[in-house]
């Protein structure tokens, strides 16, 4: 069984598949990429252990935050369209979390595909579009919270 998760280092968000954590070493996919990592359980911050490395407190494990659903007069800004083309797929439905650089849909324009991407954190909370739309630039394609 795996887990998708996303993770943000150094201000830039990756998407991180991790595989069976019973085994090892850990199979994980980094956007893409297949990589292998190794897991060890850190010290409680209070072990001398800690103390004498100097590391961190370690934060508690929570899982994947549940989408959150915003306050009643927290207005929707509108994802739109670059340009005119076709709506080759959604990646999104209402209710799902997005996080900047997740994907919102693939547009064909000028025979090329362009993986339209969100600028910001938030809930979808509408989607205008399906796959085989014609849409004109700056059309609305969904609402975010």
């Amino acid at each position: 069984m795996s887990t998708t998760i996303k993770v943000k280092v150094n201000q830039r968000w990756f998407t991180v598949e991790v595989g069976d954590l019973d085994e090892f070493p850990i199979r994980a996919v980094v956007d893409g990429e297949v990589v292998e990592v190794e897991m060890r359980d850190l010290p409680s911050p209070s072990s001398p252990e800690a103390q004498a490395a100097d590391m961190p407190p370690r934060p508690q494990p929570s899982g994947r935050p549940a989408p959150k659903a915003a306050p009643p007069d927290t207005p929707a800004r509108a994802f739109k369209t670059p340009m005119p083309g076709v709506i080759v797929s959604v990646a999104v439905e209402v209710g799902d979390q997005v996080v900047t650089g997740d994907p919102i849909c693939i547009l064909e324009a000028m025979k090329m595909q362009q993986t339209l991407r969100a600028d910001w954190s938030g809930v979808v909370r509408s989607v205008y579009v399906s796959s085989g739309d014609q849409v004109v630039d700056g059309q609305t394609i969904a609402d975010l919270e």
